[in-house]
């Protein structure tokens, strides 16, 4: 099969557009999809204008009949070849031999389940809980078979404040019942 080769084949870059303009490049994390017919895009840009940052900032909800996909440009789950590299486009027009090439971004699609949800704040219970109950659920779910046994062996050995409080208590009063009060005064002066 012979390649069509067009004598006067002009290029018309397109490379800096306006971000409205960027094309996207979309790649799903389950592989290829299998029905294309009834799939449907919606983007969604960051309204906030006066911080550089946010002003690019995109996200990209793909729909199809059995299943929805979420992918964006930012955050922990946007791909790092965005800021290393720069994607382009180009859309050949057979007739004339004239390309058009425009900058594109790409978007890794990852599907959304119906039990999902995407919140902005830490749940109640993460918040509630202390730096020590977070490492020892993080151990618990992911931690080496010796984190896992000294977790336990912590946890085995912990005294809790119900048994030590009455316990302290009836300690002082049995020495203050024996040596009194005046003999323990003397003693710590």
């Amino acid at each position: 099969m012979a390649a069509e080769v067009f004598p006067s084949a002009r290029r018309q870059y397109c490379v800096e557009p306006e971000q409205s303009q960027r094309a996207v490049l979309v790649q799903f994390a389950n592989g290829k999809l299998q029905n294309l017919g009834n799939l449907r895009f919606t983007l969604y840009n960051s309204a906030d204008s006066t911080n550089p940052r946010k002003r690019s900032q995109r996200i990209l909800a793909a729909e199809t009949d059995g299943l929805s996909y979420v992918g964006n440009n930012f955050g922990t789950g946007a791909l790092k070849c965005n800021t290393l590299r720069r994607h382009f486009i180009g859309i050949l027009n057979k007739i004339s031999g004239q390309m058009e090439v425009y900058v594109a971004e790409l978007f890794n699609m990852q599907p959304l389940f119906a039990d999902e949800s995407f919140e902005s704040e830490p749940t109640l219970d993460s918040q509630t809980k202390t730096f020590r109950e977070k490492m020892d659920s993080s151990i618990e779910a992911f931690g080496a078979t010796k984190q896992k046994q000294a977790l336990n062996s912590r946890r085995m050995h912990k005294v809790g404040r119900e048994s030590l409080n009455p316990a302290v208590a009836k300690a002082a009063e049995e020495i203050i019942d024996t040596k009194g009060v005046e003999a323990l005064v003397s003693d710590a002066i």
